[in-house]
């Protein structure tokens, strides 16, 4: 059976859901108590950054006051769906 191709949400939703299983590999870049980074690695190829923040203070512009973000940094391999790199999935603090 041929494995179907996933959206770029679908990576922001496997790591939202902590789908181990389908996660290649986690690595940490950032860890402090504002600021969180991980890449994420697919069995397709593809990478995904996912970025937390502890709040919204001192960020200036709208596009910086976010409370979860994932980005395509690099696509799967091969691309049937022609995803494009760049922010996939953002999660803004509750109103």
């Amino acid at each position: 059976m041929k494995k179907e191709a996933q959206t770029a949400e679908d990576y922001a939703n496997i790591i939202l859901n902590d789908e181990r299983e389908k996660i290649v590999t986690e690595t940490p870049t950032v860890y402090t108590d504002d600021v969180i980074e991980r890449i994420y690695t697919f069995a397709d190829g593809a990478v995904v950054k996912y970025e937390w923040q502890n709040s919204p203070s001192g960020r200036t512009s709208a596009a910086e006051r976010y409370n979860h973000r994932f980005s395509l940094i690099e696509t799967p391999q091969p691309n049937p769906l022609d995803l494009k790199k760049g922010i996939i999935k953002v999660i803004n603090y509750p109103a």
